[in-house]
């Protein structure tokens, strides 16, 4: 007999069966100690009572639960444009019910979820990255790990550079949320999420103000280099926001002048020119990548986007004009996951501008057909389309609307995001 399954929000009174799944599903000794896991318990409930943007979700399999998972409503800038998407996180199954498919089930709730309130891009980050594509994910920008010298940052004058404090917390917020308000990708950051990362003791922020404006921030943290010796340490940089190029100058001068007690500054950044900004942009490890490259970083593939309604997707960027192209393009799109939203789709772009037709014609200039993960790492602009053609992701009637396809899609900048969830 297959068990009764419900999945729902959860009530204040069941955090301590949300921290007992996450704590065996990703083990972390402090939510074992009794103290730390009453602290988790109560930040939980207090998040659930006053965080309107965040949903604690479970899945209930004859009353029991055995799986959770956490959402967020998001307001992220998709070229150019404030959409409300959604975010998943913190997904774990009870380790008595692994295997049971409990984690696809609630994948599945959850995109349907969103589908249905209007909004028509989801985001998470992978456990595992082949897990998430199979379930219609497709990769977006990476991220790079820069080990700088301090001595390696272009010099410059640091006198507008100062110590925040508390008091500096609406300013900092300001100039973040300037900064995604023009930049693809970023997702507007909360007062409540502001106070968490900089409420962590470990974490020290300068800013550049000038003329009594704050045009730019970061966000340090000091780890020791070896334990027997307290006196080096590396700098990770954890947040680095600058809406001015005099702003990057002033807080890259400040980062130099550290080099007495820094042994490296530490960068986590989607800025695939970073290394123009470097006298010498290796990381340290003198290693030379055939034939003649030197180690500059390393990258990694994060955060993964899903068009979990295309149509509607199109409806809301009706405005949004994608190069100065003129066609019909009919895109054949595979999404087993979500069977409402493979279907074939007839765009008209007229200008760039896109037009959603409510019929597939006879014939379209071409066609495309591809997977629904391939599609939306696209439409975001974290690939371009001649490279799915190339690597056989993509297929197109005619070829030889490759290069059309291509600036249709193209983007000036990757999209870039700095939120942890």
């Amino acid at each position: 007999m297959m068990p009764v399954e419900e999945i729902r929000v959860l009530k204040p009174s069941e955090a301590e069966g949300f921290v007992r799944i996450v704590g065996m599903a990703y083990p972390r000794q402090e939510m074992q100690v009794p103290d730390m896991k009453e602290r988790w318990i109560n930040r939980i409930r207090e998040s659930m009572q006053e965080d309107p943007g965040v949903s604690f979700v479970g899945c209930f399999r004859d009353n029991r639960m055995v799986g959770v998972m956490k959402w967020f409503d998001f307001h992220m800038n998709v070229h150019g444009k404030r959409l409300l998407t959604g975010g998943i996180g913190t997904v774990a199954v009870d380790l008595l019910h692994k295997k049971e498919k409990i984690a696809k089930s609630m994948l599945l709730h959850f995109l349907r979820a969103y589908r249905d309130r209007g909004v028509s891009l989801v985001s998470l980050y992978p456990f595992r990255v082949d897990f998430y594509k199979q379930m219609g994910f497709g990769a977006g920008t990476k991220m790079n790990e820069y080990r700088v010298s301090p001595l390696d940052l272009p010099a410059g004058s640091k006198q507008d550079v100062i110590a925040l404090s508390k008091e500096d917390r609406a300013d900092i917020l300001g100039c973040y949320n300037r900064y995604a308000a023009k930049t693809h990708g970023m997702i507007e950051k909360t007062a409540r999420e502001l106070d968490a990362f900089l409420d962590r003791p470990e974490h020290i922020a300068f800013g550049c103000r000038k003329d009594g404006q704050l045009s730019g921030y970061l966000v340090l943290q000091f780890k020791q280099v070896r334990q027997e010796n307290a006196s080096i340490h590396d700098l990770h940089v954890k947040e680095f926001i600058c809406e001015t190029p005099e702003a990057m100058r002033g807080l890259l001068a400040f980062l130099r002048s550290q080099a007495d007690q820094v042994r490296r500054c530490i960068f986590y950044t989607q800025e695939e020119d970073f290394h123009f900004l470097l006298a010498d942009p290796g990381n340290g490890s003198d290693r030379l990548i055939p034939f003649y490259y030197h180690e500059s970083h390393a990258s990694g593939v994060g955060l993964m986007y899903r068009m979990i309604d295309v149509a509607g997707y199109f409806r809301q960027m009706a405005d949004h004009r994608m190069g100065r192209e003129s066609c019909t393009l009919t895109f054949h799109i595979r999404d087993s996951f979500l069977p409402d939203n493979e279907k074939s789709y007839t765009i008209c772009f007229r200008d760039g501008l896109p037009g959603l037709l409510p019929e597939t014609p006879a014939q379209a200039d071409a066609e495309v057909s591809l997977d629904i993960s391939d599609f939306s790492s696209l439409v975001m602009g974290a690939v371009r389309f001649h490279s799915l053609y190339q690597y056989g992701l993509a297929h197109l009637s005619r070829p030889e609307y490759v290069e059309v396809i291509d600036r249709l899609f193209a983007v000036p900048c990757k999209p870039r995001c700095t939120t942890g969830f």
